[in-house]
Order: structure tokens, then sequence, then C-alpha cells
């Protein structure tokens, strides 16, 4: 699947954002005396140019974090999504004060993580982004806005077509219990328990990023993202019991690719072994059916 994955980030909101911190006052500045130096562009030394130059940076910045969401896509069958990332450059030179606002929670996870990942990595190697100042040369908190979109080529998806309304997309096991994360059609996350035969609802949740807060996630995730496989579910096909894994999900390597993998075990050895590469292609395969629900 080919993907026309595009950023655009307008900037010009800056100059009516820019704000002074005084005490518990924040008061409003229609400009600020220097706009924020973008690692990089520290020789420029007008305004136009640090904006013009930071916009091109930034936009390769984030786009280089968040060009794994075509792997993602692909699996989730994600053809279209926007999102309106807003965030902060701090009085530290730090992205603060992040929200993401798109009707895809998955597409808005991935936006938020993008600018998360990308201070980790701007720490890692000790570089900063200079803050706006004013005309006291004093530093100030500046706003952006940034309107991500993303778009599928080649416009497969047969969801619609499902006979349930959820699908399984991770299990985690606990002491306790089986815990499934399930997608709805709206992209919408729940949880639900399972023990024994008794299965009950635990919660929703609007995005990746807001479950990965909360215990057993977070370890779980962690511990994907360490090994590179998650489960999806098992269940018996054709009298058979197979597992369902999703390698790649949690890379944020765009060269890495998502690939579903069936495993059938006997003796603690691998008796059976499926790999799909595309969500369309293990659709078509007898073992899509055990992630309905």
């Amino acid at each position: 699947m080919k993907q026309l994955f595009s950023l655009f980030i307008f900037l010009c909101s800056i100059f009516l954002s820019a704000q002074q911190q005084s005490g518990e006052n924040k008061s409003p500045l229609a400009v600020a005396k220097k706009m924020p130096v973008y690692f990089g562009c520290e020789t420029l030394k007008d305004n136009p140019a640090l904006i013009k130059c930071l916009n091109e940076n930034l936009n390769r910045d984030v786009q280089s974090q968040i060009a794994f969401f075509s792997n993602i896509a692909d699996y989730l069958q994600i053809e279209e999504a926007q999102s309106k990332l807003t965030f902060t450059i701090d009085k530290d030179g730090k992205f603060a004060d992040l929200s993401a606002d798109g009707e895809n929670p998955i597409f808005n996870s991935v936006a938020l993580s993008s600018v998360i990942l990308l201070q980790n990595k701007m720490d890692r190697a000790n570089v900063k982004i200079q803050p706006a100042t004013n005309d006291k040369n004093e530093a100030i908190k500046t706003s952006m806005k940034l309107p991500l979109r993303y778009e599928a080529t080649d416009l497969d998806s047969n969801f619609d077509t499902f006979p349930s309304f959820d699908r399984v997309l991770f299990t985690l096991k606990t002491d306790d219990d089986m815990i499934e994360i399930r997608i709805d059609k709206n992209f919408n996350f729940k949880t639900y328990g399972k023990k024994n035969d008794r299965e009950y609802y635990l919660g929703k949740f609007s995005n990746l990023f807001e479950m990965a807060s909360f215990e057993p996630y977070a370890t779980a995730f962690e511990n994907a993202f360490k090994t590179g496989l998650i489960d999806i579910t098992k269940g018996d096909v054709d009298g058979k019991e197979y597992r369902l894994q999703i390698k790649n999900f949690f890379e944020n390597d765009p060269n890495s690719g998502v690939l579903i993998t069936v495993v059938r075990e006997e003796n603690g050895t691998w008796a059976e072994y499926y790999e799909y590469k595309t969500k369309k292609e293990f659709n078509q395969s007898k073992f899509a059916k055990l992630t309905y629900r």
C-alpha cells in the first residue's frame, strides 16, 4: 500500500500567542522581539528567517518521527486521518502543553508521541530550542499549532464488511486475568477482563497515549517495544489452537513493517507458523475470525 503523508505547519499564530509569565499573571504580547531559535538555525538573526528555518526543520523532524504511522495504518485499515497538534515551546526551550484534536484517536496518539519522541531525541543529543524573548530579553512561552494529515492512496479497506463491530487489537496477561483491548469501527478503544468463562467491561480510552499512562497497559506496551511482539488473541481453528501476534507495532522506524504472525505450538515447539505483511492479506485468511467480537 502506498501512502501520501502530508504535514503542514503554520507558525503565523506565534505573533498572537507568545506569552510572558510574570508571577501568577500571563500577559499576551502582540509580537515577541525574537522568535524561537530552532537548533541549526543559530546563525540567523531576523525573525522572518528564524520562522522559516523553524518551520522547515520542525516540519522535517516531526515528519521523521511520525513516518512510522504508515506502517500501523495498514494494519488498522486507516485510510485517512487528520489532527491539529497544539503545543508550546516553554521558557526552557522544551515542548510542553501538548494536545491533539482530531476524530481518529489513534492518529491523535501518534501526533502526540511524535513530539515526545522528538524531545527525547533532542535531550539525548544535548540540543535544544532557544525560547522566544521579549523586548527585555526575557524568555517567554510560545504557542504553536501543527495541522497534520494522513491519506492512503490505495483505498482497499473492507472494515465495513466485517461481521462484527469490535475487533481484538491486543491481549494482555496479568496475574489475575486476561485483558482484551478492542477497537471498534469508529477507532475507539475498549478494554474487557476475561477470567475463566466470565467477561467484564473495564473501561474506555480515547487513545493509546492515554492508555499507556496506566497499568498494566504501560508495562505491556514497554515490553512490546523492547521485544517487538505483542499478543493479539488466541483461539481454535479447525480443531487446533493458534496464537496471533503483532510484530513491530510499537517500533517507530518506518522501515520496520508491521507483521501479523500466527503460531501453533506442540510440545513446546512451533508446529505451524504463518506471517502476513498486510491486514488485507490477513483478513482473507481463516484466522481473521479469531479477532471478531
